[in-house]
């Protein structure tokens, strides 16, 4: 008989093509546990950035004069530092010139570039995307070079912080793209506690080898130093030097391209920063092209998934400040002279449906009586509030996406299956006695025989 014909009802689109997993990364963003973990990070990062700037000491704090900032300036000069501070001395006395809080600076900064890469994705210009990164990182760069001493508390702050919450996140992020299991918040911030020294040395561990790297290179130039014998010496052994630029090469591309891997190799492999280390090169070096094409759609697919989460901000935002503003204008803000205008006039402008304001509105700074202050405050949290949302969502998306392409980049390097990911041993709980030997001769597994 022959066989009757097979019909194709549904494709397997993630088995064919394994790297549309990474366009489930928004739904994983979602996920409640991971969002209020990510909400609570970023408002902790928040306050640590505020309190270091009311605290620091106004001459240290970054210059402002003539439209421009320190970290333009710096980016401007090709962060040349040199530059920056003979631009801060030609404004004059420091003690009488405007400064801006370093995190204020540095958080304005981040959020210019972040919409410039959207932009960039959303135009398919790979040049514009490439410079708005630049962009970033001389912000961060930034930091280190001109507020050496802030950047080591403010980084070792926000380190702990996302060490602990981030990695909570990249577990719950794991269990759920691997295994399509939704674990506790008890279980991540559990998880994540047990292994925080991983977590947080991870990130560091490859800056620690190229600094160790660096200081090694710079020895070896001492070698010049020999009388006589130094010129001959670091011919012959250049190649040494090479050597060692060599491997600060390497751990340079395995930073920059696989950072982001670090906390989802500890989240899925219960492992220390050695391993991270180790399994992100392997897989990053062992399949470049694969590791190029899973970044290029998750940042295509990412750059989407935030624009409509921004419109649909501020819909909501437009939406408050047109048809709440009908009444609420009717109040008029108490402000201690002059015409008194109305409540959302002088507190809040929210934002309009086109992009050339923010999506969460504009603050206004008018002076006002203590009532409609209190007003301000109560409303600018609400509004921060959910902007935290909205960046705590970006980075969720950052998160699940790095876990995707470890779990793919995994699977293609070691055969290793998608589901199978390290899972905590529970605690043995106490011997159970053996069963009781009754009289009539009868234990477990032995039973009496019946007597019809």
């Amino acid at each position: 008989m022959a066989d009757s014909p097979q019909e194709l009802t549904r494709i397997n689109w993630s088995e064919c093509f394994r790297f549309v997993r990474v366009f489930r990364s928004f739904r994983y963003a979602l996920q409640p546990v991971a969002l209020m973990l990510t909400v609570l990070a970023v408002i902790k990062t928040y306050i640590v950035g505020r309190i270091l700037d009311f605290f620091w000491p106004d001459a240290s704090l970054p210059a402002i004069g003539g439209g421009m900032n320190e970290l333009s300036v710096f980016i401007t000069n090709g962060g040349n530092a040199a530059a920056t501070l003979e631009w801060a001395k030609a404004l004059g006395d420091p003690a009488r010139l405007d400064h801006a809080g370093v995190f204020a600076l540095l958080m304005n900064h981040l959020m210019v570039s972040a919409n410039q890469v959207i932009s960039a994705v959303l135009g398919a210009s790979p040049t514009a995307v490439f410079a708005a990164i630049v962009h970033a990182v001389m912000g961060l760069v930034w930091l280190v070079v001109m507020h050496p001493l802030y950047a080591i508390l403010f980084g070792a702050c926000c380190l702990a912080i996302w060490s602990y919450l981030g990695g909570a996140v990249c577990r719950a992020t794991a269990m759920l793209a691997a295994r399509d299991e939704r674990i506790t918040l008890g279980e991540a911030t559990s998880f994540a506690r047990a292994r925080l020294w991983s977590f947080f040395c991870a990130p560091l561990l490859p800056l620690a080898l190229i600094l160790v790297a660096g200081i090694v290179l710079t020895a070896c130039g001492l070698v010049g130093k020999v009388p006589l014998l130094g010129d001959i010496l670091v011919g012959l052994l250049f190649f040494i030097a090479i050597g060692i630029g060599l491997a600060i090469a390497f751990f340079v591309v395995v930073f920059t391209a696989g950072v982001g891997m670090c906390f989802p190799t500890i989240a899925v492999e219960g492992s220390d920063a050695f391993d991270a280390l180790s399994r992100t090169a392997t897989y990053l070096f062992g399949r470049p092209w694969k590791s190029l094409l899973y970044y290029a759609g998750a940042i295509v697919h990412g750059a989407i998934c935030i624009t409509f989460v921004k419109i649909f901000a501020r819909i909501v935002f437009w939406a408050v400040g047109v048809f709440g503003g009908v009444t609420l204008n009717w109040a008029r803000a108490y402000v201690p002279t002059g015409e008194r205008p109305g409540m959302f006039e002088s507190i809040w402008q929210p934002p309009s449906l086109s992009a050339d304001t923010p999506f969460y509105g504009v603050f206004d700074d008018t002076e006002l009586s203590h009532v409609s202050a209190v007003a301000r405050f109560l409303i600018r949290c609400w509004v921060y509030g959910m902007w935290a949302v909205v960046a705590a969502i970006a980075i969720n998306y950052y998160f699940a996406a790095n876990t995707i392409i470890y779990l793919l980049l995994r699977r293609e390097v070691d055969m290793t299956d998608l589901e199978d990911v390290h899972l905590d041993e529970p605690p043995e709980g106490p011997a159970q006695p053996p069963a009781p030997t009754g009289a009539s001769g009868a234990s477990s597994g032995t039973s009496l025989p019946v007597i019809g």
